[in-house]
């Protein structure tokens, strides 16, 4: 393979490892969005005191939870192709995804850690912006059994300021997949900078 040809592969490399990293937060964004976010419109009390953790019934009304879409589609599209244009510039910039590049670990955990964060922080971004909204309430069309708080009822979490715990989030998830990718030997390492073969 020349030269040119290894180069733009290892370019190509990086911009495809960043980007399925940006698909894979954009799940877990989107999942985040929807069950870890306060509610645009509802903020049920649960026995401990907390905000927006649960939905409850009123009377025979339930409260669907928000809707997957579009969110399910936004999130990752927007994280693939944030993520793809920072291995573009990272790329251009001069460097590349080697396997076994010796030196190399600390610019790999740099790229994806701080990706992570600022990705986890744009999720805590537009979940302030644009928090998620219970559906429309519908009346059963009969008398409900068991505990409604515990049973067929929206799965929320409360995971704290989400300005905090969202960038943290993508930060241990950036942190993951620079330790599986060192672990199987791939490095960032800048053009130019010997690479041992074999």
């Amino acid at each position: 393979m020349s030269n040119r040809n290894r180069t733009g592969s290892r370019f190509l490399a990086l911009v495809t490892a960043l980007a399925l990293f940006g698909l894979a937060a954009g799940v877990l964004g989107a999942v985040g969005w929807r069950h870890a976010t306060p509610y645009a419109d509802y903020s049920p009390t649960e026995p401990n005191g907390r905000l927006g953790v649960r939905t409850i019934y009123y009377g025979f009304m339930y409260f669907p939870g928000p809707p997957w879409l579009p969110a399910l589609l936004i999130f990752p599209a927007v994280g693939a192709t944030m993520l793809a244009a920072v291995g573009a510039l990272v790329g251009l910039s001069g460097w590349r995804l080697v396997r076994r590049g010796g030196d190399g670990r600390g610019p790999l955990f740099a790229v994806f850690v701080i990706c992570g964060l600022v990705y986890g922080a744009i999720v805590a971004l537009v979940g302030g912006i644009h928090p998620p909204q219970l559906g429309q309430p519908f009346a059963l069309d009969r008398t409900p059994t068991g505990d409604p708080t515990t049973a067929s009822l929206p799965w929320h979490i409360d995971l704290g300021p989400t300005w905090l715990s969202f960038p943290a989030i993508g930060l241990a998830l950036g942190l993951v997949i620079a330790i599986a990718l060192s672990g199987i030997g791939i490095r960032l390492v800048r053009r130019g900078a010997p690479v041992p073969v074999g």
